[in-house]
């Protein structure tokens, strides 16, 4: 069955515009046939533990004998796994004080492992080729600094780490509810603009 990983990094609540683009993301990609499936990974109810033990950064065999705590060995190959079963990927990446949410960082360095999902000494990346969309908003107006800040580190994972297929649908000024003077019809308009994106990236990803 085609599955999509859904990994929602923002806080969980409706007011949330980049939970609202990985869930138009996955309602397309269920909407393609009765074989599409979603799983989730909520990064705020599910919070993921950060890197305690260098070993986590390698392989079993590069790990000079250091062994894993059982329950880090499990929390980390759980995430991996989930990872590397998916045929595609949608992350949510708010913009949060000038970076990516703590518990997105905490699952990239959990799945990031080279020789295991990218390449180390000319190994294999299991990823290649697999689509990622990525989810950006901010609370103002359109920055450059935001790609710097959020989506090309992710992109940068994605891509050149990974080997993945990389697409960014991002929407600003979130905070025009509370601030009218960021204009709240323009930010109504750019939300709706990135949901419908979204929606088509969802119905037009590859699904090998």
């Amino acid at each position: 069955m085609p599955t999509l990983l859904q990994v929602d990094g923002a806080i969980a609540d409706s007011a949330s515009r980049t939970r609202g683009l990985t869930n138009a993301v996955a309602e397309a990609w269920i909407a393609r046939g009765e074989e599409f499936v979603v799983v989730q990974r909520d990064l705020h109810h599910d919070q993921p533990p950060h890197l305690s033990e260098r070993a986590q950064h390698w392989p079993a065999e590069l790990r000079d004998g250091e062994p894993l705590a059982a329950t880090t060995q499990r929390v980390q190959s759980g995430l991996i796994s989930e990872l590397l079963d998916a045929d595609a990927l949608v992350v949510g990446a708010p913009m949060y004080n000038y970076a990516m949410p703590s518990t997105l960082k905490a699952w990239v360095d959990l799945v990031h492992v080279p020789g295991i999902t990218s390449s180390w000494a000319g190994s294999p990346r299991p990823l290649e080729g697999k689509p990622v969309v990525i989810v950006t908003a901010q609370g103002g107006p359109l920055e450059p600094e935001v790609q710097d800040f959020v989506t090309a580190p992710l992109a940068h994972l994605f891509g050149a780490g990974f080997g993945m297929e990389v697409f960014v649908v991002g929407t600003s000024r979130t905070l025009a509810e509370k601030l009218p003077e960021l204009g709240m019809e323009w930010a109504a308009d750019d939300l709706e603009r990135a949901r419908a994106e979204a929606a088509e990236l969802g119905r037009t990803i590859s699904a090998d």
